[in-house]
């Protein structure tokens, strides 16, 4: 005696539910990836301040970093004290919009720092902004 099978049907795989699910994590990278702020991997503890204000800017600085074992980086890379004021005098005369910045740890040797000035000033760079943090206000009472 032969019994009928009834037929099978394939497998159906429902991907309308992983490409909305890869979409969304698609969406997260982009999200994540564009804001997110270029920073090298150089530790630095930055000092507090009371008089610190935050402020933003279209283009963003070229950075000097002054660790606290006194190498000085400029952007990501290492650079020599007595270089520093020839890089920054090409990549001024490069572009006159040319920005810098110093970003100083706070136990970094004050010798250190007055060779980033000096490079600076030898540059023509007269104002070289520092970061610092916000340090809240003791009481509640606010700066003069």
């Amino acid at each position: 005696m032969q019994f009928t099978r009834k037929p099978r049907r394939p497998p159906v795989i429902n991907i309308i539910n992983l490409i909305d699910i890869l979409i969304v994590l698609l969406i997260f990278y982009i999200a994540t990836t564009v804001f997110k702020k270029s920073e090298p991997k150089i530790k630095i503890a930055v000092p507090s301040s009371t008089q610190a204000t935050v402020t933003t800017s279209d283009t963003l600085p070229s950075i000097i970093y002054v660790t606290k074992d006194n190498t000085i980086y400029l952007d990501d890379a290492p650079v020599d004290a007595d270089k520093l004021g020839d890089m920054l005098k090409s990549r001024l005369a490069a572009d006159p919009n040319f920005k810098v910045a110093m970003k100083g740890d706070k136990e970094a040797p004050f010798g250190a720092i007055v060779q980033v000035l000096d490079a600076a000033h030898a540059a023509g760079i007269t104002n070289l902004p520092t970061f610092s943090t916000p340090k809240p206000a003791e009481g509640g009472a606010t700066g003069p």
